[in-house]
């Protein structure tokens, strides 16, 4: 593993965005649906950003959780890509009614699995 302040912790952060938005893109079916995948990573770097100039941090030190958030993301719809289309197609033509009405989400377990573990792994490499 590479130390904390490597720079190669940027190839990774890259590559864990290419990962999320591969894997979501295709359960995608509306321009919108697409749109805001492909932005979805925005928002946690964001928030990556906000906190490391709050505690005085190193962004770099902090990819590793970053990159991990996206790779669980990525990795809880392996498999379930057919079910995800489905989902997202009954979305696009019922706005506004409850997810819970819809068409069942497995991947939500595989979530469930795969986020505290990956972001776990990161904050232990981290501190």
């Amino acid at each position: 593993m590479p130390d904390n302040t490597s720079p190669l912790w940027w190839l990774f952060a890259a590559v864990s965005v290419a990962a999320f938005v591969a894997a979501m893109l295709p359960g995608m079916v509306s321009r919108r649906q697409k749109i805001f995948i492909s932005l979805a990573p925005v928002v946690p770097f964001l928030l990556l950003l906000g906190f490391a100039a709050l505690y005085e941090e190193s962004v770099t030190k902090w990819l590793p959780v970053y990159g991990a958030v996206l790779l669980a993301g990525a990795l809880s719809v392996v498999g379930h890509w057919k079910a995800l289309r489905t989902f997202m197609t009954w979305r696009s033509e019922n706005p506004g009614k409850p997810d819970e009405e819809g068409p069942g989400t497995p991947w939500i377990l595989q979530l469930t699995l795969t986020l505290p573990v990956f972001f776990s792994a990161a904050i232990l490499y981290v501190r």
